[in-house]
């Protein structure tokens, strides 16, 4: 599936792409871009009727505080942030991170805007600690070549998921990568994070092989419900440091015997420490509902 929009949907088959409707209340749905999907063609148009099982899935919480997935089936998330214009916001990339360790996907972070002023010790110091945790970052500006050379060499055949906040370069990007044209935006004044300018994921394939799904951008990236184990999987240095801990059930958050406040750097332990906290209060609110 290419794209979702309301009832229609975008498929490509063997016989090309077409216009399809979607079964209501399908089961596993709603579907998104990326989805394995059976198309039942006995009517005027085809009908969406099933979604096939999902190899790999990026969800986060929706409007009503329901998880809903993103995308589908994809092997690579490619966080893109600038480096100024909207500001770098590094605690994003690591909920990035955790949604894409959860949902099976691979990470890596593309910083754009390099050619703005920026602060050359802060980026440095995020590129040093996602480097560390052995996530590829590449840093350009997302108008030159090289660095979309780059970006497509890292994507290497898969089907890669560009996200982040809005105005940092994702649609021009998807269009350098695929010649397709997506709507770009200027970032907005009053709040310096971007106007959305991709309103649904759409599942772009790119001319050498593989595909590029462009999300929405995004203020905030809110994780479904999870505790601290899979919070720490998000965190490699962390969940390497957490084995040799003196509690295999450790959570980190000031344990007695916690091996992981001597070896991991601080911001990035700041930064766990902030999710877990958050889903332990998510989690005490929504056992208050009941």
């Amino acid at each position: 599936m290419l794209r979702v929009a309301g009832p229609l949907a975008e498929v490509a088959d063997a016989s090309g792409t077409r216009e399809v409707r979607l079964a209501p209340r399908l089961p596993g749905g709603p579907p998104v871009a990326g989805d394995r999907v059976v198309v039942d063609d006995t009517g005027t148009q085809g009908i969406v009727r099933e979604i096939l099982p999902r190899r790999t899935v990026l969800e986060r919480i929706g409007s009503g505080g329901r998880v809903r997935a993103v995308v589908a089936n994809a092997d690579l998330l490619v966080v893109v942030a600038a480096v100024a214009d909207p500001p770098l916001v590094p605690r994003l990339i690591d909920r990035y991170a955790v949604a894409a360790v959860a949902g099976g996907l691979d990470l890596a972070v593309v910083l754009t805007k390099h050619d703005l002023p920026h602060d050359v010790d802060e980026v440095a110091a995020v590129t040093a600690r996602q480097r560390a945790a052995g996530h590829t970052v590449l840093i350009g500006s997302a108008l030159d070549p090289a660095l979309v050379g780059e970006v497509r060499d890292l994507i290497d055949g898969r089907i890669a998921v560009l996200a982040g906040h809005s105005g940092v370069g994702k649609s021009t990007l998807t269009s350098a990568l695929t010649g397709v044209q997506r709507a770009t935006g200027e970032v907005s004044d009053r709040l310096r994070s971007g106007r959305h300018t991709t309103t649904d994921p759409r599942l772009i394939p790119l001319p050498a092989g593989g595909a590029v799904v462009d999300t929405a951008g995004v203020r905030a990236f809110w994780l479904p419900p999870m505790d601290h184990a899979q919070i720490a999987a998000g965190f490699p240095d962390i969940a390497d440091a957490a084995t040799r801990c003196r509690f295999p059930d450790c959570r980190h958050m000031g344990d007695a015997g916690c091996a992981v406040v001597d070896e991991v750097d601080p911001e990035r332990l700041a930064s766990y420490r902030a999710l877990v906290e958050a889903a332990e209060s998510a989690e005490r609110f929504a056992r208050g509902r009941d």
